[in-house]
């Protein structure tokens, strides 16, 4: 009993806030680590249950389509009920998905039991950012969101390594049973060190409903829009189907701000991007990873045809994005009670920008210094912006909103991806068509580098590169609205130390 009693008093002390980011730490890691880690793991659920690289990525895909669809109403439960309840709710969710992926007999059962992770995996994401924001006083708030990207970008570069080890000693089952120790603990940790009424402001009365046309309006707009891309980036963008699901995204879309404009408890508060701080906030981190994604896609595509590097060569050189940007989201959360949030959010993001432009000046006779100094850039880049952008966002909102907020950031991360992965295949298809005529990123994939020759290859690097300057000059803008959206209580020196 004195035990207990002893390391409550320790973890509820006065540095509780760090506590409580320990706490959450092993959500904001596995969340990512695992996608890098299932990733990996595909081939050999194709040769376990027999079947085609088209069916056996549905493991992937399923989790991170219903994994975005639910991050607005998890971050909205998070408001309504209690951040630590959904915290909890969500890594034991999280860890029973695993256990059953684990024990899946069939491809089927896979997916499905993948589906129920992704619920567990919403509610971790939402919940970490809005625990974190809470818990920490407002002037250190940076320090505490800065670790935590940190946490996330370490997680995105180990889940590929670390994935690989444990399937060569667990095989493929070994990536989702390894999560259940980890889940076991962090929930424990979460449950005996978080405190509702430090990481929440449980709402009362109306408030309290939770808007289930507002949810239902929101997964339709989001799951269309994200199936659609998808569906755009294997060569079908005039298909029927392609078109049919921009077509009900884009009325969703519309009609979603309407109908929650006139809810007395809406998912979505729309007051919110009345707040120029937050609304441009969010346009710039929605802005950040269309342009990063674009190159994420494209370039595995230039190292391994254009250069001819091995897929372990190229893991390499693509690492230190991730690595950059754990080191430097730290520091940049260090920086934000001494220096702007808007001029590190836009320095960082001009350091981006030239990161990615002086990638289209890369050759077919570039070496591995040519390349490795320039994803560097755009990963210290990306570490400056993220931190500082992030800060200013759940600065900009009340604490009562902050699991809604979270949910908003996180949506912007998968939104952004979808629509810089499309842009970037569009670039290509157009680039290749005069030589090849109708073509996907997905049929050069499909064909391996045996297929892009001659004429071909010349065509492809120069398509990546003319898609890696679009999404540079993208960056120009971003760093305008960075400095447009004005100063905040944390620039200005006005923030509560407590």
């Amino acid at each position: 009993m004195k035990l207990k009693e002893s390391f409550t008093a320790v973890v509820h002390g006065k540095n509780h806030h760090w506590w409580a980011l320990a706490a959450t730490s092993s959500g904001s890691f596995l969340n990512t680590y695992d996608l890098g880690a299932v990733s990996m793991s595909l081939p050999h659920i194709m040769d376990s249950f027999q079947t085609s690289i088209t069916l056996a990525s549905w493991v992937l895909l399923a989790q991170v389509l219903v994994s975005t669809v639910l991050l607005l109403p998890a971050g909205r439960l998070g408001d309504i009920i209690g951040r630590k309840k959904v915290y909890n709710l969500g890594f034991v969710i999280f860890t029973i998905g695993s256990l059953l992926c684990g024990l899946s007999q069939n491809l089927t059962e896979l997916i499905i039991f993948r589906v129920f992770q992704a619920l567990g995996s919403a509610m971790l994401q939402t919940s970490s950012f809005a625990i974190v924001s809470a818990v920490f006083p407002e002037r250190d708030r940076g320090k505490g969101l800065g670790i935590s990207s940190a946490l996330v970008s370490i997680g995105t570069t180990a889940g590929p390594a670390l994935g690989g080890i444990i399937i060569g000693l667990l095989g493929w089952r070994g990536i989702f049973f390894v999560n259940v120790p980890v889940g076991i603990v962090g929930t424990f940790l979460a449950h005996f060190i978080l405190l509702e009424e430090r990481v929440s402001i449980v709402q009362k009365g109306k408030s309290r409903n939770f808007d289930v046309v507002g949810s239902c309006l929101a997964a339709v707009a989001i799951g269309s829009l994200l199936a659609g891309l998808s569906l755009g980036q294997v060569g079908s963008w005039s298909s029927a189907g392609t078109i049919s699901l921009l077509v009900v995204a884009l009325i969703a879309t519309v009609a979603f701000p309407v109908y929650e404009s006139r809810h007395a408890s809406p998912l979505v508060d729309v007051n919110l991007f009345k707040n120029r701080t937050f609304s441009l906030n969010i346009l710039a981190r929605f802005m950040l990873f269309v342009s990063v994604s674009m190159n994420v896609l494209l370039m595995p595509f230039y190292l391994q045809v254009v250069l001819g590097y091995s897929p372990a060569e190229t893991g390499m050189l693509i690492a230190p994005i991730s690595i950059a940007i754990g080191a430097m989201a730290p520091i940049s959360g260090w920086l934000t009670n001494s220096v702007s949030t808007r001029y590190l959010s836009a320095f960082g993001m001009a350091v981006l920008g030239l990161g990615l432009f002086l990638t289209t000046r890369l050759g077919v006779t570039s070496g591995y210094a040519d390349v490795l100094w320039r994803l560097i850039l755009i990963g210290v880049g990306h570490g400056i912006f993220q931190t500082p952008n992030n800060t200013s966002i759940m600065d900009s909102v009340s604490r009562d909103k902050f699991g809604i907020a979270s949910g908003l950031m996180a949506l912007m991360r998968g939104v952004g991806r979808g629509i810089g992965t499309s842009i970037a295949s569009i670039i290509v298809a157009i680039g290749l068509h005069e030589t090849v005529g109708t073509v996907s990123l997905y049929d050069l994939k499909r064909g391996g580098a045996s297929a892009i020759q001659g004429p071909i290859l010349e065509a492809f690097s120069v398509s990546i590169t003319n898609a890696l300057l679009v999404a540079s000059v993208l960056c120009i803008p971003t760093v305008i609205i960075c400095l447009l959206r004005g100063k905040t209580a944390r620039d200005l020196g006005e923030l509560n130390s407590r």
